[in-house]
């Protein structure tokens, strides 16, 4: 308790209690009203509407009323983005993974490690269970290598920087030179491999799901063994995994090409 007071930025949360009095019910307050519904004295409210007002959070019309504003409408798509691709993957990996009978998983980058938001077994190459909200290196796996390779630059660079890249197989990359380009490569072809880098027999695949700004939310791995990763049988199931991913990103909104890894700048927009 005595770290959460001596943390909490009063100012912030009262800018928050401002937004938070906008509803359906009460789509446009004038300055007295959210002066009432707040307890704070007009003066300071009129400090956090032109606050708010000068980062996207509040427009004001012409009657003088405030309403939300597009950043408030960003922040909330977001949510939403992430809460419809949990629920469409599910369905479109659970029916590929049924249809190839491999393992899939959906993650997101969390720093040098990926979160499993999504998990479809098969075939279990470890002996312990993973499942959603496990983690797992980034730099040796198929959805973190797919997810690495669309940070900018000069993220990229630090984060390597910084990211302990252990050892787990002999196969493993262990060097932030060569990671570096095999990252790049990634970037070239639109999809990841990391083959034998967390385990020994895994082969496994990463591709893209893209969203309708054309942002990677989130990126796939398709979980292959290291024999079955040869010839003919290796180019078919990467190209049905790049029709699945293709399929994920066009059911997000995104109509550009495929496979492709987007590349977010620092502002948090894809180029």
């Amino acid at each position: 308790m005595a770290r959460r007071q001596r943390h909490f930025v009063q100012s912030l949360a009262r800018g928050l209690k401002v937004l938070q009095v906008f509803s359906a019910e009460h789509p446009s307050l004038t300055l007295s009203q959210i002066s009432g519904r707040t307890g704070f004295n007009v003066v300071a409210v009129q400090r956090y509407t032109d606050t708010l007002m000068e980062l996207g959070f509040l427009k004001r019309n012409r009657h003088r009323e405030f309403f939300l504003g597009p950043e408030v409408l960003s922040l909330g798509f977001a949510f939403l983005n992430r809460t419809q691709l949990k629920k469409i993957a599910e369905e479109y990996i659970s029916e590929f993974s049924h249809r190839v009978k491999r393992t899939l998983n959906m993650a997101i980058l969390d720093g040098c490690e990926v979160i499993f938001i999504y998990r479809k077994e098969v075939h279990r190459f470890l002996s312990y269970d993973l499942h959603a909200g496990s983690k797992l290196p980034a730099h040796c796996t198929g959805s973190g290598k797919c997810l690495l390779a669309g940070l900018d630059d000069a993220s990229l660079k630090e984060l390597l920087e910084k990211t302990d890249l252990c050892r787990v197989t002999a196969h493993t990359i262990v060097d932030s030179k060569e990671l570096w380009k095999d990252l790049m490569l990634t970037r070239k072809r639109g999809y990841s491999i990391a083959d034998r880098e967390w385990i020994s027999d895994l082969y496994s695949l990463g591709v893209p799901i893209i969203n309708q700004e054309g942002k990677m939310e989130a990126a796939v791995n398709l979980s292959l063994s290291s024999e079955e990763a040869k010839g003919e049988h290796l180019q078919d199931m990467l190209a049905q995994f790049i029709e699945l991913g293709r399929s994920l990103s066009a059911a997000m909104g995104y109509k550009g090409p495929y496979p492709v890894i987007p590349i977010a700048d620092p502002s948090g927009d894809a180029r």
